[in-house]
C-alpha cells in the first residue's frame, strides 16, 4: 500500500531539518519546501507551486505555515485535508474563517503561550461542523510531547483515512455538500423561490381562510424553523441558517401581503 504524500508546511522558526518535518518524512512521502518566512506572499506562492507540482493526499501547517495553509485554502488553492498545528494565522490578521466543506483539524497546546489556544477555538467554530475537528494536548507552542508520542504521525494517518472513507449517508450531509457547491446556487435560488410561494399560500389559507390543517402546518413549520435557529444560535450564533430562514419568512410574508392586496388567491 502506498504511503499518503504529505507537504509539510513549517513555521518561521524551523525548517525542512526541523524535528516535524523530519518525523513526517520518516513515516510518509513527504515535501518540506523551505520558505523565507519573512515574505508571506512568496511563502503563499511557494507552497501553491509546490500543491500542484506534489499533488499531496494531505497537507500539515505548523504555527505560522498554519497561516500560509489557511490563505492557501481561503484562496481555493487548496481544499484537501488539512491539519493545522498550533496555527498563528488569526494572530497574523488573516480572516478567522475556514473555508466550509473542507476536512481541517486544528492541533493546539494548552500551554501554549506563543498563540492563544483560543485563536484555534475561534477558527475551529467556523467551517462545516461535520468536516472540522479541534484537538486540544496538553502541550506547548512546540508541540513536542506531540512529536515525541507519535501521536502527530497517527492524526495524519488518520486524516487521511478520514478523507477516503464513503461518506456517511444522511440529509443533514448531503444539504452540507450541497450548500457549498457553487455551480449549484442557481438550483438553491429555484428551491428557494418554491419554498416562498409555498410558505406564503400556507400563511394565507391559514391566516385567511383559518384552515385548521393549514393553521397546524403553519405552526409546525415555524416550531421546525424556531429549533433550527435556535440550535445554531447555541454552536456559533446567528449564522446563515437564521439569516436565511428569517430571510424566508420575510420574503413569504411579503408575498402573502400582496397577493392578499390584489385578490390573488
Amino acid at each position: 500500500m502506498s504511503r499518503p504524500r504529505v507537504l509539510f508546511v513549517h513555521g518561521s522558526e524551523s525548517g525542512p531539518q526541523g524535528t516535524k518535518a523530519r518525523l513526517l518524512a520518516e513515516h510518509f512521502e513527504a515535501l518540506t519546501p523551505a520558505m523565507d518566512t519573512g515574505d508571506f506572499e512568496a511563502c503563499v506562492a511557494l507552497q501553491a507551486d509546490a500543491i500542484r507540482r506534489f499533488r499531496p493526499d494531505v497537507v500539515v501547517g505548523s504555527s505560522f505555515g498554519g497561516g500560509v495553509v489557511l490563505a492557501l485554502m481561503q484562496r481555493a488553492l487548496w481544499r484537501g485535508p488539512t491539519l493545522l498545528l498550533a496555527q498563528a494565522a488569526v494572530a497574523m490578521k488573516l480572516p478567522p474563517e475556514l473555508p466550509g466543506g473542507v476536512r481541517t483539524w486544528l492541533v493546539h497546546g494548552t500551554r501554549d503561550d506563543v498563540v492563544p489556544i483560543g485563536e484555534s477555538r475561534r477558527l475551529a467554530r467556523s467551517g462545516s461542523p461535520d468536516r472540522v475537528r479541534l484537538i486540544e494536548v496538553d502541550d506547548d507552542h512546540r508541540l513536542s510531547g506531540l512529536v515525541q508520542s507519535g501521536r502527530l504521525v497517527e492524526l495524519v494517518r488518520e486524516l487521511d483515512a478520514a478523507a477516503q472513507a464513503p461518506p456517511a449517508g444522511g440529509l443533514g450531509r448531503h444539504l452540507a455538500t450541497f450548500l457549498h457547491e457553487p455551480m449549484l446556487w442557481p438550483v438553491l435560488l429555484v428551491v428557494a423561490a418554491h419554498v416562498v410561494l409555498f410558505a406564503a399560500l400556507l400563511l394565507l389559507v391559514a391566516l385567511r381562510g383559518r384552515s385548521p390543517f393549514a393553521l397546524a402546518g403553519l405552526a409546525l413549520a415555524l416550531v421546525i424553523n424556531v429549533d433550527a435557529v435556535r440550535r445554531e444560535v447555541q454552536r456559533d450564533g446567528f449564522g446563515p441558517v437564521g439569516r436565511s430562514t428569517l430571510g424566508l419568512w420575510l420574503l413569504a410574508a411579503l408575498v402573502a401581503w400582496v397577493a392578499a392586496r390584489l385578490d390573488v388567491f
